[in-house]
């Protein structure tokens, strides 16, 4: 087998995302063991898939805890969202695409438990809409994660950052940032 198949179907997948949008909301799920790339994003085959519903903490953010102590909140919302996905196959289903013009679904663990509503509850990640502002309430009364100091929410964090690097391969360049981590390599 080449290693071309994953890059392909990951192609495909992401094609049918973008250009199919009467299957996206009737596409079956897509059941993988997924990589953890922040705290609301898995890579699945090669497609960067950002948990619907939710805005996370990015790699690199920081927090202030108690005693004005910075912690690295970004890096604990993406082993939350591991530990929270466990080591079973993940399940995402009604694929869309979000604002910036990336892939997101709704994903679930192994267990049932959905993963955007989980990361939430655990205090790194924010609800976007009424979905998931029940758990976000809930983690806010509980102090957890981002809640036991003050933080930036991630859209004023990542307004701050400065433009990331354009990449090129041998037909496209991309501009890589905490938010598009698709590689065709």
């Amino acid at each position: 087998m080449r290693v071309v198949r994953p890059i392909s179907i990951g192609l495909a997948l992401l094609t049918c995302l973008t250009l199919c949008p009467s299957q996206r909301s009737e596409a079956s799920d897509i059941i993988e063991h997924p990589v953890v790339l922040d705290g609301g994003t898995l890579l699945i085959m090669t497609v960067s898939i950002k948990l619907d519903g939710i805005d996370a903490l990015e790699l690199g953010q920081k927090c202030i805890g108690t005693g004005d102590i910075e912690w690295d909140c970004g890096l604990h919302a993406k082993r939350a969202l591991a530990e929270k996905m466990g080591d079973g196959p993940v399940s995402c289903r009604q694929f869309q695409i979000d604002a910036y013009g990336r892939p997101s679904a709704t994903c679930t663990a192994s267990n049932g438990e959905d993963l955007a509503a989980a990361i939430v509850r655990s205090g790194y990640a924010l609800a976007l809409g009424q979905r998931y502002l029940e758990e976000e309430k809930a983690a806010r009364s509980a102090g957890r994660g981002m809640w036991s100091g003050s933080f930036q929410t991630p859209w004023e964090w990542r307004a701050l950052q400065p433009d990331p690097p354009e990449t090129c391969d041998d037909i496209n360049c991309f501009r890589l940032s905490q938010n598009c981590r698709v590689s065709l390599t």
